[in-house]
């Protein structure tokens, strides 16, 4: 197995990985950051979590969304972002450090390969006191993925049910949840990975970061677009002559270099 890191995680976007939505911040170092949707699911209390607003410091003028899990309740908060992986990817799920110090237990899942859909995560508040979670806000993710390349591809199928609306079952006060993610227009959120790499392949984040790995990988060739091809132009050149001198000094066939046989008059 091997760790993706920065640059293969986004050659990877539109392959092996869709992941929607991108905002700027969702990719930091080798980690996919997973924020908090709108929805999330109290298990001790057996009721969904209502979205509240504040003044955003960061942003004079503006408010920010979150909801409070329960003082010694648990409560199942599904990802703002879906992701699919390929057969030959897999990601546990990791905690973030300032979760887990305001008292959020440690998460312990994963993503398998060919998985698809937002992902369900259990939020364990472990204090005495409400802690908010912050929505959509890739300064403040609930979880990160770190995504791993299998040394082979996985053979098996995904058997989880994408968005693990199954954990509701049984529950009162789930029909808003289940109402939304089953939404014709959200199926992209529910397994429908066809919808999931067209919304992922069309979003200006996408094309940002695409962009930016293309500018990466040219930098070598200095950094104006004039310079750039300059230096292709040159490269070509070059791999031209070396094709046309090995053709020149090629040394001829063993059948062209056999010399012909002379011809024996009769006596």
């Amino acid at each position: 197995m091997s760790v993706l890191g920065e640059r293969d995680l986004i050659r990877e976007l539109g392959k092996g990985i869709f992941f929607h939505p991108l905002k700027p911040g969702s990719i930091k170092g080798c980690n996919l950051c997973l924020t908090a949707s709108k929805y999330a699911y109290a298990i001790g209390k057996q009721e969904q979590l209502i979205i509240q607003k504040e003044a955003n410091p960061d942003k004079p003028g503006e408010e920010r969304e979150f909801f409070e899990i329960p003082a010694r309740d648990t409560a199942l908060v599904w990802s703002d972002e879906s992701v699919y992986l390929s057969s030959y990817l897999f990601s546990p799920v990791y905690s973030t450090v300032p979760l887990v110090s305001k008292g959020i237990g440690h998460i312990g899942t994963r993503v398998n390969p060919c998985w698809s859909g937002v992902l369900c995560i259990g939020l364990n508040n472990l204090s005495d006191k409400p802690i908010k979670i912050y929505t959509q806000n890739t300064n403040e993710p609930i979880a990160y993925l770190i995504v791993e390349r299998l040394s082979s591809k996985s053979a098996m199928k995904n058997i989880d049910v994408a968005a693990r609306l199954d954990v509701l079952k049984g529950l009162p006060n789930t029909n808003k949840i289940r109402d939304y993610f089953n939404d014709r227009n959200n199926l992209w959120m529910q397994g429908n990975t066809d919808n999931l790499k067209m919304l992922c392949l069309n979003s200006s984040e996408y094309k940002k970061l695409k962009v930016k790995i293309n500018q990466l990988l040219l930098l070598p060739l200095g950094s104006d677009t004039i310079t750039r091809w300059t230096a292709l132009a040159a490269i070509a050149a070059l791999f031209t002559a070396v094709i046309t001198a090995i053709q020149v000094f090629k040394p001829s066939s063993s059948n062209d270099s056999k010399p012909t046989p002379t011809r024996q008059t009769q006596p």
